[in-house]
């Protein structure tokens, strides 16, 4: 059996991608698997994701964290739970593993 690939190769991070994203997010919150703070933080993610992230002073500012911080939290938020269904612990893992490939690509 074959899975695929957390990141796939080549991934755009565009307004498309921008747009899914979020509205599984709004999906995530009222199916109460994603907190209202989580989804705050992973919003800021999505939305910053197409530059390689934030520069780690807006993360300051916003966040009163740095930037490897700021990931820490956000991946938490979007760590899938035992009580999630199976569709919402794909939805999770596959966010994680995009949020954290854009955010990272840079450095």
């Amino acid at each position: 059996m074959q899975t695929r690939p957390a990141v796939e190769p080549g991934e755009k991070y565009d307004a498309e991608w921008i747009r899914f994203w979020l509205g599984r997010c709004e999906w995530l919150e009222r199916t109460h698997s994603l907190s209202s703070d989580g989804r705050w933080m992973a919003v800021f993610a999505i939305q910053w994701a197409p530059f390689g992230g934030a520069a780690a002073a807006d993360l300051m500012e916003r966040f009163g964290v740095e930037r490897e911080r700021f990931l820490e939290l956000v991946l938490a938020a979007l760590a899938p739970r035992s009580s999630d269904l199976q569709r919402i612990r794909a939805v999770k893992s596959r966010l994680r593993a995009s949020l954290e490939h854009a955010w990272r690509r840079i450095e």
